[in-house]
């Protein structure tokens, strides 16, 4: 999958890229993943999935929106930092429920599991040099 930061692509090429990425091979990611959990309801899985489709959606959306090839390369790089933020916060959470109560709820850790496959769906969008900048951001201590 080309990088979206490649200044050689064209708008219907970025929307192209990211449609590829995010749709159907993440579909049956998310399928694969949460068939693997055998105490998961039927309710539970859907309700997953309903979540991270939403998410999913919402960033699709959003990147079909643009119509300038800066304005989606840098959307993409804010949609890659939302998304380990909010993969860092399930992740948080799970640690505390582990320590707290010798082990985490299962539907948070197959959410946090379908959240990491957008992550890892959105970085063939972003060159390598662009990831690791954002990922130093966002290992920089917060001011409190």
């Amino acid at each position: 999958m080309p990088s979206t930061d490649n200044a050689a692509t064209t708008v219907n090429e970025q929307h192209q890229a990211i449609h590829e990425a995010l749709e159907d091979p993440l579909d049956a990611q998310w399928d694969t993943v949460l068939d693997e959990w055998d105490r998961g309801s039927t309710a539970q899985r859907r309700a997953i999935r309903a979540y991270v489709s939403g998410v999913r959606n919402r960033i699709v959306q959003t990147l079909d929106d643009l119509e300038e090839v800066d304005d989606i390369r840098q959307a993409l790089g804010v949609q890659y930092l939302e998304m380990k933020c909010h993969w860092t916060l399930l992740n948080t959470q799970i640690q505390s429920q582990t320590a707290r109560n010798g082990a985490p709820d299962e539907a948070l850790m197959y959410r946090a599991t379908c959240v990491s496959l957008i992550i890892q769906a959105i970085e063939p969008l972003l060159s390598q040099e662009r990831i690791n900048t954002l990922t130093q951001m966002l290992a920089e201590p917060m001011e409190g």
